[in-house]
């Protein structure tokens, strides 16, 4: 088992040099374009990319801020006109009650001025008829003053 292992090494010592060669042309092949791809990152059309990209982020954050705020104030206005609709809602309600009431109350007062004309018209009725009652009485007072009148001149002695 040692000359196996002896042989391992030995075969193992003679791979990394064709190991290290391969390798080197790979990290040589690598390399280059890393190196290109570099210099391209670190160019000032690249940095001036990265800036605006940057300042996008900045200016994206700050439109995301202001609508966040624009949704808070819509929502505050939402719920307000939600609160308006529901006074304006019992305000009708209220208003249709007023209306109800005042139609009933119409209708009562009708009914009123048309007890007062009917009284007013007995009033007028009855006026007359004392009237007419006073003028009658006024006649037989003076028919009864005429006859009073009469019955004291012939009663009355001659000279």
């Amino acid at each position: 088992m040692v000359d196996s292992l002896e042989e391992f090494i030995l075969t193992r010592r003679k791979l990394p040099l064709w190991l290290a060669l391969l390798l080197l042309l790979v990290a040589a092949g690598l390399l280059a374009p890393l190196i290109y791809f570099a210099v391209r990152a670190n160019s000032e059309a690249c940095l001036d990319g990265l800036r605006a990209q940057t300042e996008c982020q900045g200016l994206n954050q700050h439109l995301q801020r202001q609508l966040h705020q624009a949704q808070e104030v819509l929502h505050e206005k939402e719920a307000e006109a939600a609160t308006c609709n529901q006074t304006v809602l019992t305000l009708r309600g209220s208003l249709k009650k007023e209306q109800a009431q005042g139609a009933e109350l119409q209708g009562e007062l009708k009914i009123l001025n048309q007890k007062l004309k009917d009284a007013l018209a007995e009033v007028e009725r009855l006026r007359r008829q004392s009237e007419t009652s006073s003028k009658n009485n006024a006649s037989s007072c003076s028919g009864f003053l005429f006859v009073v009148v009469a019955f004291l001149v012939l009663n009355a002695p001659l000279p």
